[in-house]
């Protein structure tokens, strides 16, 4: 998910920093392992086995080839420090969504979940969730804040100087002694901001404003949900993606705004697609499943969750035989 441009982010700061010092009196309330994937998703993936309770399995993309042994939901699709700073407050805003699904999964189950608008918006809010409690969108807000920090320094030493050099001398009286001091004057300038994304508060408040603003740009349009004509779906360990189509060409991890379509495994029977033009359940075929589970694959860090004894694990060899994931080696 792309957090727009660096004009937008530049626009927000403020707004940031005056959440980061409400949230610093519980920087230190953590929870260690946290979730990028909800267990309730996950838990539509796994099957029972017996007195060892709901079993995945978590497929190693980097190591196909080796023996994958099956896993509980509690132990996968976690991030041992996701966020850094006052997290224990972010699992809350998480919680007060995560306690909505297993109602909502119901309806879908039983196949009458467009009789329910609440139903239905929690849907959309749980498409809204994995695209920013992801491991793609923690990438995007580090390579953003470095752009922008680069430029703004840059910008400083540069373009801004004079400026610099005259707010120092309104400041303290002093003239910026050579280039050192005018990077010394540069560098303190931008060290709290620096400080802020070092210690994750940047982040923490970054990705809480963001879940707001993705809720609010999903809710709006239509919501389809998929059913295969032939196979199953599975998850990926970025399972939310936002995509464009255009002809055949389909890209993802694009910006919600510039999105067609966004997609997200809601079991290996049932796809959720936000941003549809209309409420309705559609059929995927058995192409169009393939599609998707490529893209699954494609968007993974590193794995892709499988029910046990689907026959997935010989489909995901394959297409990485084939030179899936080509571009990441």
């Amino acid at each position: 998910m792309n957090e727009g441009s660096s004009a937008q982010w530049l626009a927000r700061a403020q707004q940031i920093d005056d959440r980061i010092e409400e949230l610093r009196p519980e920087a230190d309330r953590h929870v260690v392992g946290q979730h990028v994937i909800s267990q309730v998703l996950l838990k539509r993936f796994a099957t029972p086995f017996g007195t060892n309770g709901l079993k995945l399995l978590p497929f190693n993309l980097d190591h196909p080839n080796r023996v994958h042994k099956k896993a509980s939901p509690r132990e996968c699709g976690k991030v041992k420090h996701f966020a850094r700073f006052a997290s224990a407050s972010l699992e809350q805003v998480w919680g007060r969504l995560e306690t909505r699904i297993p109602d909502a999964a119901a309806a879908v189950d039983r196949g009458d979940v467009f009789q329910h608008e609440q139903y239905v918006q929690t849907l959309k809010d749980l498409i809204a969730l994995h695209l920013v409690r992801s491991l793609n969108y923690r990438d995007v807000h580090e390579r953003i804040f470095t752009k922008i920090y680069t430029e703004q320094r840059t910008a400083l030493l540069t373009d801004q100087s004079d400026l610099l050099r005259l707010a120092v001398l309104q400041r303290s009286g002093l003239h910026l002694a050579g280039p050192q001091g005018l990077v010394a004057a540069a560098d303190e300038i931008l060290r709290p901001h620096l400080a802020n994304f070092e210690n994750g508060a940047d982040f923490r408040a970054r990705i809480e404003d963001t879940f707001a603003k993705a809720k609010e740009m999903i809710s709006g349009a239509g919501l389809e949900i998929l059913v295969p004509a032939v196979g199953e779906f599975l998850l990926g360990d970025i399972p939310a993606l936002a995509i464009r189509q255009s002809g055949s060409r389909t890209v993802f991890n694009v910006a919600i705004g510039d999105s067609t379509a966004i997609v997200l495994p809601f079991g290996p029977k049932h796809l959720l697609v936000g941003r549809a033009p209309r409420n309705g359940m559609g059929i995927a075929t058995e192409e169009a499943v393939g599609f998707l589970n490529r893209l699954q694959i494609e968007a993974a860090q590193q794995r892709v969750y499988i029910r046990p004894n689907s026959g997935q694990e010989a489909f995901v060899r394959s297409y990485l035989k084939q030179g899936g994931r080509s571009a990441r080696r």
